[in-house]
This record gives structure tokens, sequence and C-alpha cells, in this order.
């Protein structure tokens, strides 16, 4: 009996103090913050994702390889009032925050793969004007970029950033012949 309760709570403590390396479509990987998400969409092409993504004022260069697409996003804001968050509950960096990096794109298969890396931010965060660009990556993560900070691991913040990113990635499909 006691071996079973010392493996128990070894096995807890284990858990309870695992670094938290990914929050829903957020991970670090080599010490930087990826965005990465796969949108279903059937019979999709590159030349569709391109005519859509050519649409959006923040996205430029956009460039095809052989399997790939790729493009530069530049201040990229999230409408946290779209998402129906208040300005109360949502933090000042996602509210003046900027966001821009380089974003690849991978179809396969009736879906397609975004992956935004290199994010870089510029806002404000209460205690500090980010004039300049800065890496994401210093501000949601510690211990040099090995562990998510719990104060981004909220829906109101990397919840909220994912679905602003999802907005922009995620073709959308308007019928406007009615």
């Amino acid at each position: 009996m006691k071996p079973a309760l010392l493996f128990i709570l070894i096995a807890s403590f284990a858990m309870a103090n695992a670094q938290p390396t990914s929050y829903g479509d957020f991970k670090l990987a080599d010490q930087e913050i990826v965005y990465q998400a796969i949108f279903q969409k059937e019979n999709i092409s590159y030349a569709e994702l391109e005519k859509y993504y050519a649409k959006n004022k923040s996205f430029s260069g956009i460039k095809m390889n052989a399997d790939e697409m790729t493009f530069e996003v530049k201040d990229l804001t999230v409408d946290y009032l779209k998402f129906q968050f208040s300005q109360v509950e949502t933090p000042l960096i996602l509210q003046t925050g900027k966001f821009s990096g380089q974003a690849s794109v991978s179809v396969k298969d009736g879906r397609y793969r975004v992956t935004f890396r290199k994010i870089m931010v510029t806002g404000e965060i209460g205690y500090k004007s980010i004039k300049e660009k800065e890496p994401l990556t210093g501000l949601c993560s510690k211990s040099n970029g090995t562990q998510l900070s719990q104060e981004w691991m909220k829906p109101n913040t990397f919840g909220l950033l994912a679905m602003a990113f999802a907005d922009n990635f995620e073709l959308k499909t308007t019928d406007d012949d009615w």
C-alpha cells in the first residue's frame, strides 16, 4: 500500500511541476513561440489561398514553392470586440498590439496548415511601451523560451490571440450571389 501511495505522490508532483510548452495552437519550438493551426477545406488549392490572402492588407510578398506558400505578416491587430471580449478582460498588449512575422501554408488532403513564426509585436503592456518590434517569445515565455508564462495561458490571452490569427488565416467562403 505504501509503495502505491508513494508512486501516486511522486507522479502528481511531477505533473504539477511539468513545464508547459504549448497552449491551443501556440507552442514553443526551438525557444520561439509558434502559432500553428490546421483548417479543414475540401478541394483547397494554393491558387485559392493565394487569391484570398492577397486581399488581406496585413499580408505581403506571397511566394509559392513546390509544396508551400510563404508570406510576410505585418501589423496584424486583434479585434477583441468581434470575439465578444470586453476591454476590461482583454490584456493591454492585445488591445494595442500589432503582430508581425513570417507565415507558411501547406496544403494536404482537404486541409491546410498555417505556421506563423518569428512573431514580433509592438504595443503597450502597462509597464512598458514597445515602440520597436520585439519578439513575442520574450513576453509570453520564461526560462529563455523553454516554458510558457502562466499569464499568457488563458482564454483571454493566447485564446483570443489564436482567434484573431485564425480569423485572418482561415479561408472564408462568402456567398455574394443572392
